[in-house]
Formats: structure tokens, sequence, C-alpha cells
């Protein structure tokens, strides 16, 4: 499994895309904010990432248009070749979706919440779709379930799944498992793959060990 990180927080990616572990970050606009950023700040998040290792950046556009989305969609992937452009699996996100496709860049259908979310994705050309994991555990109940399906349905298509907000390395650990080929998680969340007590406890012992 691909692992990525989701966030814009420069401070906290910075000693986890050092690990070598993640391959790049994932954006969108309430991401920015929580990070005290705002749209103008996009270039410069993407030259932060790709300056300390990101392979690849996902870049939410927006807009009030398919027109709009496709528009800024545009200029992002214009950054560089790592961005894939994000939109969400609305009417006018998805026909941008499937312009920006049709025109060879690379995209994710984003806030997708069910199978026929990853269906739609596929056949828009898009070459993932992000289901937001912990909100079909609150819809459903079967968050894990879901994603999995998602993943069957979407086998042989060119499109693959990218798990985003999930709430556990348990639920990490689930899909993996089940073959969902990436996932984007917080930095918190990141951190705990490095602090299993078990695992500190271990440290300690090899350091009084050593001598």
């Amino acid at each position: 499994m691909e692992l990525y990180l989701d966030t814009a927080d420069r401070e906290a990616a910075a000693p986890l895309l050092a690990t070598g572990v993640f391959r790049g970050i994932t954006t969108n606009p309430v991401i920015l904010q929580r990070a005290g950023l705002g749209s103008d700040d996009v270039p410069a998040v993407h030259d932060w990432a790709v300056g300390h290792g990101a392979q690849v950046v996902f870049l939410q556009t927006w807009g009030a248009t398919a027109e709009e989305m496709a528009g800024r969609g545009r200029r992002l992937a214009g950054l560089s070749e790592r961005v894939v452009v994000k939109l969400p699996a609305t009417l006018d996100g998805t026909t941008a979706c499937a312009q920006l496709a049709a025109e060879g860049v690379p995209t994710l259908l984003t806030a997708a919440h069910t199978t026929a979310h990853a269906v739609l994705a596929g056949a828009a050309g898009a070459r993932w779709v992000a289901p937001y994991v912990s909100k079909v555990d609150d819809d459903e109940g079967r968050a894990v379930d879901v994603v999995v399906a998602m993943h069957r349905a979407l086998a042989g298509s060119g499109t693959a799944v990218l798990a985003a907000s999930l709430r556990s390395l348990d639920a990490v650990g689930a899909l993996a498992a089940a073959g969902v080929p990436a996932a984007t998680i917080g930095t918190a969340l990141a951190e705990e793959l490095f602090t299993h007590p078990l695992t500190l406890d271990a440290d300690r012992r090899f350091h009084e060990a050593a001598g």
C-alpha cells in the first residue's frame, strides 16, 4: 500500500516525509485552512512538498462551474508533473474531471461515499477515487467493506482507490490486507506508526543492552 500524508502543515509533515515512507501529500481547501493557508498558498505548498521529497502532490481545484474547476485544474497541473488534480464527485466536479482526464491530466474524484461513486470515477477516467472512510463509517457503519467493494469494482479499470479520512491504523491495515492500493492519513495518525508502546519498549531495551 502506498501511503500519503493528508496535510498542508509543513512543520508536522517535514519529519514524516523525511522517513521516505510517504509518497507525498494530499490537500484540499479545508486542509489548507486548518494550516492557516489559502488558495494563494497552493504553489508554495507544492514547491515545499516536492522539495521535501514528495513524489505526488494532490491539489484540489475549485469553482462554481465545471469550466472554472477545469481551468483552475489545468493551472494546478501546470505546477509540475507530480500534481494530481482533485475534484469533488458532484455534477460539475465530475464533468471537469472527465474533461481534464481526456486531456491527459491526472485526476482524483474525491468525497466519494459509495461503490457507485467509484464506478463514476472510473467512467470519468479519473486515475484515483478517494472515499472518506470515516464519513462512510458514520453513515453506514461498514466503511472497510464499502471501500473494499470500491476496490473490487474498479479492478482492471485504470482507476484506483486512495482511502482517505482514516481514523485508525487498524483501518489502514484492514484495507491494505484487502488489497486497497493507497491511503492518506493525517500527521497525528502517521506518527502513531512509529510510537507503538511495545515497539518503544523494545527499543529502550535494545539501547540498555547495547550499553
